[in-house]
């Protein structure tokens, strides 16, 4: 148990500085963790809702609903790309004898969380300004911990391939780009016919969107087989991580 406790505060102290070391010199300091996603949603605030006359979603402010999709993606692309990264950035670690190696993709999940939920908190407060009950905070908790085990297995893989393969980054980037416009981030997925619908929604982050929706701005968890579909996706992802780290992680430090 002392081991564990010592592992997770090993791991939150790291990630704090890796949180810290991306602002490290600007003015702003740690506020451009949220002043640009906040400048992306005014944008598409006044280009969807002033120039094309877009206005609610089932009854939410669109640039509410937008932020709410938003805050979700931002966190698993800017976290997926951060993750993959980690063994290449920190290749001074990788190769020391004596640190746990193991614990850097958690180290980037976890500061990745923390413009996460900074910028989740602003949109908790905008709801409950705009008159939304807030009810589903137990909800949205639950989604945060499954989009958290989201990234972090799924950065797993990509961290351990990019350490073999540096090309891994580049391919990230452009499924990312892609991704962002197929992901009901800024459209409305009820706007599909059915079966195209569903094949959408095969997409654990358009599930994840969903879900943070449903229980920020409706106050309702997402429906079961969605959420179990969800956990299966995870676990599969979970294991093929746990295969490929006692396969790979041992030489990567040799390919670093």
């Amino acid at each position: 148990m002392k081991t564990i406790v010592v592992g997770l505060l090993e791991i939150f102290k790291l990630a704090v500085n890796d949180f810290k070391s991306k602002y490290a010199g600007s003015a702003l300091g740690v506020l451009w963790a949220i002043a640009e996603p906040l400048v992306t949603v005014a944008v598409y605030r006044f280009v969807y809702t002033f120039a094309f006359g877009g206005g609610d979603v089932c009854g939410i402010p669109y640039y509410l609903w937008l932020s709410v999709g938003l805050a979700i993606w931002l966190y698993v692309a800017d976290g997926l790309r951060s993750v993959c990264a980690s063994y290449r950035d920190y290749s001074f670690l990788v190769k020391k004898m004596r640190f746990n190696k193991k614990i850097l993709p958690d180290v980037r999940c976890v500061s990745s969380l923390f413009s996460h939920l900074l910028f989740l908190s602003i949109v908790v407060v905008v709801s409950a300004l705009n008159n939304i009950c807030i009810s589903g905070i137990l909800g949205l908790a639950v989604m945060v911990i499954i989009c958290y085990a989201y990234v972090l297995s799924l950065g797993k893989i990509l961290s351990l391939l990019c350490g073999y393969y540096k090309d891994i980054q580049n391919i990230l980037n452009v499924i990312l780009n892609i991704g962002f416009w197929v992901t009901p981030i800024f459209w409305n997925v009820d706007m599909l016919d059915t079966g195209i619908k569903r094949i959408v929604e095969l997409n654990p982050v358009a599930l994840m969107a969903e879900g943070y929706r449903s229980t920020l701005l409706f106050g309702k968890f997402m429906e079961p087989n969605k959420f179990v579909y969800l956990i299966l996706v995870i676990a599969v992802t979970f294991v093929t991580a746990e295969i490929l780290e006692r396969k790979l992680l041992p030489n990567i430090a040799d390919k670093l």
